[in-house]
């Protein structure tokens, strides 16, 4: 049974709810070889790249103003709400009468713990600090405040929407290209499928 709370902000929560899935699961999965891929054949796996090395307080405060110039500090704005609509959605499942008052408990509870958005951030901002030189921060950070950077954060879901229509469309065209192909080649081998 699939329990929704989300009502009008269905898409807002489903994003909240896919941000949490992939959290949740980020330590799991970075301590997993990637799956193997018919691309791969003959390739050495199982090599892993060396820890980083802990950034500076230089370091993090450019990552943290970072993620408010790029927009991404706001971009789990939906997650803590999501994660606790989801866990008081989950026991609606033993107790469908309970969902009116679930409801209310997790509305109660968002306010309170709404604080802890900045847990996510500085996750975020220690990443990039990880990965980032201070000065290839500042140059980010200079790009990000810039008209041109400011406008590529304005039209980023817009660009993000239209380029997944565009990606679905190709990839729709792509995969029947590819089933002719094959089907092609198994021809002529011997076999009709």
């Amino acid at each position: 049974m699939r329990v929704a709370f989300a009502g009008r902000d269905g898409k807002r929560l489903i994003g909240a709810g896919l941000a949490a899935l992939v959290l949740a699961s980020a330590p799991a999965l970075a301590q997993q070889p990637a799956p193997f891929t018919m691309g791969q054949a003959g390739t050495t796996a199982g090599t892993t790249p060396a820890k980083a090395a802990e950034p500076s307080a230089a370091q993090i405060k450019l990552a943290n103003e970072l993620l408010i110039a790029n927009g991404e500090a706001s971009s789990f704005d939906a997650l803590i709400p999501g994660i606790i609509e989801q866990a008081a959605g989950s026991f609606v499942q033993a107790n469908p009468d309970l969902i009116r008052d679930l409801r209310d408990v997790a509305k109660q509870l968002v306010p309170e713990y709404e604080k802890r958005r900045s847990e996510i951030v500085q996750i975020l901002a220690r990443t990039y600090a990880q990965q980032f030189s201070e000065a290839e921060l500042s140059e980010l950070l200079t790009f990000y405040r810039s008209a041109v950077g400011k406008k590529l954060v304005e039209r980023r879901q817009q660009l993000l929407d239209d380029g997944l229509r565009g990606i679905q469309s190709w990839s729709a065209k792509f995969s029947k290209e590819m089933e002719t192909r094959v089907r092609d080649e198994m021809k002529k081998r011997g076999f009709t499928i």
